[in-house]
């Protein structure tokens, strides 16, 4: 039964959040809790949605060994107004292009050894993220020595080995917004795998600003 809703309410904000900063190894990054008014309704949908996978191919492990998929949605004026207020996104709006919120979608088909992780990468934005994950295994890693390579890599397998890698994880916590650089090597990071299987889904959201 298709159940409709104004974007404006179910992706309304908090009032009166409370940004902090945060140091994690040489890096920085903004935690705000609490972040939506409705969070468990914008679980719901994004559990119960049909989603379209995300980097796929024919050589690739999509929808082979995980599910991992993405939808968009138009973003609302209240969320620019209220983050455009955060001092670290204050010159962000002169020139917006900024209209979408972008949903992270992902469960294991064949579970993986611990040290696989999401490939990390970069992004030429600052990103702000709100875990919708009530499992909460895991979180955002930041990497500290990881060579960059090109994102087409991730249309193949998205699957890295990050043993000899040094990282810091910003821990997940449902309805929790982070904001930090995304031009620090970055990638998501599942402490338990077995947590994300059988039916069970990790999810976030993100913006993308023009740094």
């Amino acid at each position: 039964m298709p159940k409709p809703y104004l974007h404006d309410e179910l992706f309304e904000i908090n009032d009166n959040l409370n940004p902090i900063l945060n140091e994690i190894g040489p890096y920085q990054y903004l935690s705000i809790d609490n972040f939506y008014k409705r969070p468990d309704d914008i679980h719901q949908m994004l559990s119960e949605s049909w989603t379209p996978s995300f980097k796929i191919s024919e050589r690739g492990y999509n929808f082979k060994d995980y599910y991992d998929c993405r939808a968009v949605f138009p973003i609302q004026h209240d969320t620019i107004e209220y983050l455009k207020n955060i001092p670290i996104l204050k010159n962000k709006f002169e020139n917006p292009d900024f209209n979408e919120i972008y949903s992270n979608t992902f469960s294991w088909i064949n579970v993986p050894s611990p040290n696989c992780q999401f490939l990390p990468h970069e992004d030429e934005n600052l990103n702000v993220l709100v875990y919708m994950d009530k499992i909460g295994s895991g979180g955002t890693a930041l990497y500290e020595n990881y060579k960059y390579m090109p994102h087409h890599v991730e249309n193949i397998d998205i699957r890295y080995n990050i043993e000899e890698l040094k990282y810091h994880v910003i821990p997940s916590e449902f309805n929790k917004c982070v904001i930090y650089n995304g031009r620090i090597p970055h990638g998501g990071y599942i402490e338990d795998h077995n947590q994300y299987t059988n039916g069970n889904w990790r999810h976030n959201l993100v913006y993308f600003f023009n740094n």
